[in-house]
């Protein structure tokens, strides 16, 4: 007598595979593989080894070890009375090396600017650690070189002085872990 829980002679099985009485479930749909818990309606976890071929599905660990070693940038904008501005947290894990921070007007703005208008990129224990002058008329580069060792938040510092209009991109150049 045939098992009529197994389906012998099937040639494929469903969208929607149970992995055991009451486990978790492997969901095809629309091109897309999906892990998901027995009721389906939160997705879990799945555990993979290192790859070790171009093929190879990779760990967030293999990920986050390549891309410690690339530059990366990091791009904000900021107006004349943002304030104090959290950027990203540096050294979060691992450490964080800061190559540079650029900082340049938008177009045609920075109206009413002063003596006192500035933008600074640091910390709280140094809030100009990263980028000490904003000028209003030109792109400004520091070439910073300080490496994070511990997560800390990397702010933008934005006094207005004068200024009753402006923005301004921020780029920091980093590598380690992303910010």
């Amino acid at each position: 007598m045939v098992d009529p829980v197994k389906n012998y002679g099937v040639a494929g099985v469903s969208a929607n595979v149970e992995l055991g009485k009451g486990g978790s479930r492997i969901v095809s749909a629309s091109d897309k593989i999906s892990l998901y818990n027995n009721a389906q309606d939160t997705l879990v976890t799945a555990n993979i080894a290192n790859g070790t071929s171009a093929s190879h599905a990779v760990t967030n660990a293999q990920k986050d070890a390549i891309s410690a070693q690339k530059f990366q940038a990091l791009t904000t904008t900021v107006n004349y009375n943002s304030g104090n501005v959290v950027l990203g947290t540096a050294g979060d894990g691992a450490n964080t090396f800061i190559k540079s921070v650029t900082v340049e007007k938008g177009a045609g703005n920075w109206v009413n600017e002063s003596s006192t208008t500035n933008i600074t990129v640091g910390d709280d224990s140094d809030p100009d650690r990263l980028f000490t002058n904003f000028d209003t008329s030109v792109q400004v580069t520091d070439e910073t070189n300080h490496t994070y060792t511990s997560a800390t938040e990397v702010k933008a510092y934005v006094t207005a002085g004068g200024a009753s209009s402006g923005t301004a991109t921020i780029t920091i150049w980093y590598s380690g872990q992303e910010m």
